[in-house]
């Protein structure tokens, strides 16, 4: 009978909240600092002219890149 070695207990690893989306799995679009709308310039009159926000279409957040959107880190 061959020996396999040491027995290791298989513990799961602990998952903790995300500390940038606070477990959502969502944050503030980093693009438009999660206002949905960005400033395009100015019209004839001096205004501002502001557009939709190309990074988060408008949603004012994104998914989370530090836990792509799972809302815990293992």
């Amino acid at each position: 009978m061959p020996t396999t070695g040491p027995k290791k207990d298989k513990t799961p690893p602990v998952k903790r909240r995300c500390n940038r989306c606070h477990g959502f799995g969502r944050a503030p679009c980093r693009i438009c600092a999660g206002k949905g709308q960005v400033l395009m310039g100015t019209d004839v009159y001096g205004r501002a002219k502001f557009e939709r926000c190309g990074g988060c279409f408008g949603t004012k957040t994104t998914r989370c890149a530090t836990c792509g959107g799972d809302g815990f880190i293992t």
